[in-house]
């Protein structure tokens, strides 16, 4: 079963900050050379680098949203279905700009991971939805192709998606960059594997040069301090997503695509045992 996703309409693209950059401290400020450093400082640090990443995206949603409402409703004819949408979309970024506070929160405080049979195909579909404003400015066509036929897995829906959408960002991004095939594409599939379930996100942009392949690997491994950079479509969001999986006791790894680009891949259990394994955060910030 495959589906091809479509945008009939053109709209501006959601801005993203790039990804992976520390705050710097203010001019004059130092510690006093006899305090020792305190040890929760990098965890606090990696605790709000990954809060700015992963709401990014759906304040910067919502921002557009709202303008392209406004922009409908003040037409001389305003166009109130069209209007209506974007209201809609507004609420959808909103209310997953607040479950992946809520998740970070519970998760900072040490609760156990939310789960509950996730729909694979939908949370795929609804990652594409979100972005895909974004792909059409880019002119960036997307295959979609679903073949779970409903399957569902033990899982955080939301992070699920989180995942998902950090793909299609990155890929997104590479796009943009330019420097591949075009006309730019973007394919998405999933299917089953065993006792598994997978979901892969392939682009034809300029793949990952040999030389930054390293802190593409180190990303994957769950390195924070120097993840990969995203000139390459590869970022914070790489190494966030890397630790989701993880701790929903699956894995994520990169091929080169078939004729050019990059895949990554994500294999989750079916019945996965995140609720009782490490969570996402204490994976990512230790």
């Amino acid at each position: 079963m495959h589906t091809l996703l479509k945008s009939d309409r053109p709209h501006p693209s959601v801005p993203r900050q790039p990804a992976g950059n520390r705050r710097a401290t203010p001019a004059g400020q130092a510690a006093a050379p006899a305090e020792p450093p305190c040890p929760c400082a990098s965890a606090s640090d990696r605790l709000g680098m990954v809060i700015a990443h992963e709401v990014n995206q759906p304040l910067a949603a919502i921002a557009l949203h709202t303008a392209a409402a406004r922009k409908w409703l003040c037409r001389a004819e305003p166009d109130i279905e069209r209007a209506l949408e974007s209201l809609a979309l507004i609420g959808a970024a909103g209310r997953q700009a607040g479950d992946i506070v809520r998740g970070m929160q519970r998760q900072a405080a040490g609760q156990p991971l939310e789960t509950a049979q996730v729909p694979v195909d939908a949370a795929v579909q609804d990652a594409l939805q979100a972005l895909c404003w974004p792909m059409r400015k880019n002119g960036i066509a997307v295959d979609a192709f679903f073949g779970l036929d409903g399957c569902r897995i033990t899982a955080n829906r939301v992070q699920v998606q989180q995942v998902v959408s950090n793909l299609l960002v990155n890929a997104i991004e590479a796009l943009a960059a330019g420097g591949g095939v075009r006309p730019p594409r973007i394919r998405v599939e999933t299917r089953r594997h065993g006792g598994e379930v997978e979901i892969a996100v392939a682009d034809n942009g300029p793949g990952i040069a040999p030389a930054r392949h390293a802190r593409v690997v180190a990303s994957l491994a769950g390195s924070a301090d120097n993840p990969a950079d995203t000139g390459n479509g590869s970022g914070l969001g790489l190494a966030i997503s890397a630790s989701i999986v993880r701790a929903h006791g699956g894995r994520l790894w990169f091929e080169p695509g078939a004729q050019h680009g990059v895949c990554f891949r994500v294999r989750l259990p079916v019945r996965g045992h995140a609720a009782a394994g490490r969570s996402f955060m204490k994976a990512f910030t230790t």
